[in-house]
């Protein structure tokens, strides 16, 4: 059974520019494995003088067996992180659009 997921994802923590797109380099490459680099925006952006990294689904994502496809691409992710910025921070943050309720109309 396929589950449709949305994400986004924050890297923090992160020593400057350079460290922050060898971190994008290195996210970009799971992208790839997980053949969903086509469906993923990720760049880095600033707050408040510092460098992050930013991503994004641009649409839901058809995942089948997502309960174990999940916490194996949070391994993934942390670990590809760390390989290249010891010490930042990751968060993951995970949409499910078909269990949203629209606004009611009032």
């Amino acid at each position: 059974m396929s589950v449709n997921i949305t994400f986004t994802l924050t890297v923090t923590a992160l020593q400057d520019e350079a460290q922050a797109r060898e971190v994008v380099r290195s996210l970009d490459e799971v992208m790839e494995d997980e053949r969903i680099q086509d469906q993923v925006n990720l760049g880095v952006a600033w707050e408040d003088g510092k460098a992050v990294v930013a991503g994004e689904t641009d649409f839901p994502l058809s995942i089948t067996r997502s309960h174990l496809w999940q916490p194996n691409f949070e391994s993934y992710v942390k670990f590809a992180v760390e390989e290249v910025a010891p010490g930042a921070v990751v968060a993951l943050d995970w949409g499910y659009p078909d269990l949203e309720r629209p606004p009611a109309v009032g």
